[in-house]
């Protein structure tokens, strides 16, 4: 008899002081164990591999935004002369950019810009050379949206093209710069 009283007492512990410490000292740690499941769910979705594919495409897209708005004139200007190779003379012109988010999740913004261009007189082919600059606008190295195209010819002057586009920058205001 005095085994299975034994077992019942050993029962009657495990039952009533020991596993109500166990169940706390769970429930304490719950949250860290909680934390590390999340963070082998982000290693599951996201391989070191992939991680380091996405680090260069950032830097890949940060290259393409000009370093910030007061760039934008430097820019026009070698755009103006890229331009002008494919046998065009241009003026363009930049503006302030409108209002928009400022909070750290929106760092980039976009300057508009203006231009109007003409071919030279030693430009004998203007659309299949205006063709080409176009292209160059969607390879070029700088991110560039085109927000409206206008191409009208005039008997006396020729071709004339009138462009409205934006550049991407990085924001510099006040709070990106503190």
């Amino acid at each position: 008899m005095l085994p299975i009283g034994l077992i019942l007492a050993l029962l009657g512990w495990s039952f009533l002081v020991r596993q109500p410490q166990i169940n706390r000292v769970r429930i304490s740690y719950s949250p860290l164990v909680a934390l590390n499941d999340d963070i082998n769910q982000l290693n599951i979705e996201c391989s070191d591999q992939r991680a380091g594919e996405l680090v260069i495409e950032a830097g890949e897209a940060s290259r393409m935004i000009l370093p910030s708005i007061e760039a934008a004139p430097e820019y026009l200007q070698d755009l103006r002369k890229t331009v002008n190779r494919y046998g065009w003379l241009a003026t363009f012109k930049s503006y302030e950019p409108v209002s928009g988010p400022t909070d750290e999740e929106t760092p980039i913004t976009f300057v508009p810009a203006a231009g109007k261009m003409i071919p030279t007189r030693e430009n004998r082919k203007p659309f299949p050379s205006l063709l080409e600059l176009l292209t160059h606008f969607t390879a070029s190295a700088n991110r560039i949206d085109l927000t409206r195209l206008a191409i009208g010819v005039d008997e006396k002057t020729g071709p004339t093209v009138e462009m409205n586009f934006q550049i991407a920058s990085h924001r510099t205001d006040e709070k990106t710069a503190q």
